[in-house]
């Protein structure tokens, strides 16, 4: 046979055994594919969503502080009622008191018909008189009702009620971060996903070339030396690594959202979506920064924080000013002697009045704890003013960050195209001999760092949408 008929011969046999290796086994995969997909639970992001939202253990914190500003809300609403209190007790002395009269003197004046005398001197003996049984039965029934406080009880309930808009906010900036660490860990799991297909896609490429080296090497082709075979064997090797760092890297970024769910979901999971999503739009900071003054969790929850530091300056300057109140009390004796202190006149008795409580002078603690509410109020307003700057900066730089990865996206798009296209025309001339080994093993590397590159700009996209929607206050 003519040697040029054998060698197309031959170069006709190693196309059709390169395309036998790169192309994907369908069928078995497949097979594989539909029994791990009856053992795996398959995720969607809402699906995601609504797990985290229920068994998130950073949720279930806030939902009990929520609990916490409800209850210390009632609390101080209880300075606005009457406050009724009984107390009894049960006494038992060694023995019955009593109340001693000295011995004294006395005069009786004595008047007869027709005889008017005065006896002087008539000698009184010690008396021993019994105030009550050494056992008693004692209950008392108090009320007390504030009729001016200075303003102390209606500070204490503003200072209340913003503390649960304060609880709400942190809760619902709670709700924002788990919702954001569910798309940021979700999508994670898809962009580590694309990479491990990347890798193997070009670890079974690169397989594929070496065998196509090896088969020119060991047939005598002019172009392929041992060197190349080595360096690309070394190439294989390289590549079979950095696919199980992939791998490990994939079940890391699983754990991560797993532990967001805060669920206790199968080992063995997948997520449902498969391509990282993608919007071109801008957006404009400037009008993005306004709706965040009105949304962002944590620019409400330092509003409320101001109104509590006003309502602690008012708390402490009520230390100024007088406290009167209502009281009444009714008292009840249980004796068994009536006579004494607990006569039947006394065994039950009533009061009402009304009490007056003025400062005078309590070294200087009023001032000081006016001070301190002050300078509090002062602190707060500036780290508002803080905040403010903070969150500017915060939504100018998101949005340069969703411009400069739209460019990435859209660069990385045409390079992606560009090395499809130059590995697919290196390995067609690399079966002509028109290339060198290392040419074509440099393309088919470019091209699987252009696509992860690409992958990775798309997630950088999505992630400075999702934080800019953070910041807003609108992840929803």
């Amino acid at each position: 046979m003519n040697i040029s008929i054998k060698r197309q011969l031959l170069k006709k046999v190693l196309l059709l055994l390169f395309f036998i290796l790169t192309f994907p086994k369908i069928f078995p995969d497949e097979l594989k594919d539909s029994v791990d997909a009856k053992q795996k639970r398959v995720l969607s992001l809402n699906d995601c969503i609504e797990i985290a939202i229920e068994n998130n253990q950073a949720i279930k914190v806030s939902k009990e502080d929520i609990n916490i500003a409800k209850a210390q809300i009632r609390q101080a609403e209880s300075g606005y009622w009457p406050q009724l209190n009984f107390k009894t007790a049960y006494t038992l002395m060694d023995q019955d008191p009593n109340f001693i009269l000295p011995s004294s003197e006395m005069s009786l004046p004595l008047t007869l018909p027709g005889l008017s005398l005065n006896l002087d001197n008539i000698p009184v003996p010690e008396q021993n008189v019994k105030l009550m049984d050494k056992q008693n039965l004692h209950g008392e029934l108090s009320l007390t009702y504030p009729l001016y406080t200075g303003g102390k009880v209606q500070s204490v309930n503003k200072q209340a009620e913003y503390g649960y808009e304060i609880a709400k906010q942190k809760m619902r900036k709670t709700d924002q971060q788990v919702k954001y660490d569910v798309k940021r860990y979700y999508y994670a799991v898809v962009l580590t996903e694309k990479l491990y297909d990347i890798a193997k896609d070009a670890l079974e490429k690169l397989n594929a070339t070496l065998r196509i080296t090896e088969n020119f090497y060991k047939n005598g082709s002019g172009k392929v030396t041992k060197i190349d075979y080595l360096r690309n064997k070394v190439i294989v090797a390289q590549a079979g690594s950095l696919v199980y760092e992939i791998k490990g890297k994939l079940e890391k970024a699983k754990e991560a959202l797993r532990f967001t769910l805060g669920s206790d979901i199968p080992v063995e999971f997948e997520v449902s979506s498969k391509e990282i999503p993608y919007n071109s739009y801008l957006f404009n900071a400037d009008s993005i920064t306004k709706v965040a003054y009105l949304n962002n969790s944590d620019w409400l929850k330092i509003n409320s924080a101001i109104e509590v530091y006003k309502s602690k300056v008012d708390e402490a300057q009520s230390g100024y000013f007088p406290s009167i109140a209502l009281f009444g009390s009714l008292n009840q004796n249980l004796n068994s002697y009536k006579y004494g202190i607990v006569s039947n006149e006394n065994k039950t008795i009533w009061t009402v009045g009304v009490g007056l409580e003025m400062p005078i002078f309590s070294g200087f603690r009023t001032q000081g704890e006016v001070d301190e509410a002050e300078a509090g109020l002062n602190k707060i307003k500036e780290q508002k003013q803080l905040l403010q700057s903070a969150i500017l900066l915060q939504v100018r730089n998101a949005c340069n960050d969703i411009k400069i990865t739209s460019g990435q996206v859209e660069k990385t798009l045409e390079a992606k195209k560009t090395a499809e296209e130059n590995t697919s025309l290196n390995e067609r001339a690399y079966l002509q001999d028109m290339v060198e080994t290392k040419d074509l093993i440099e393309a088919q590397i470019m091209e699987s760092f252009i696509k992860a590159q690409y992958q990775k700009a798309l997630y950088d996209h999505y992630d400075a949408q999702i934080r800019l929607e953070l910041i807003e206050g609108q992840n929803n």
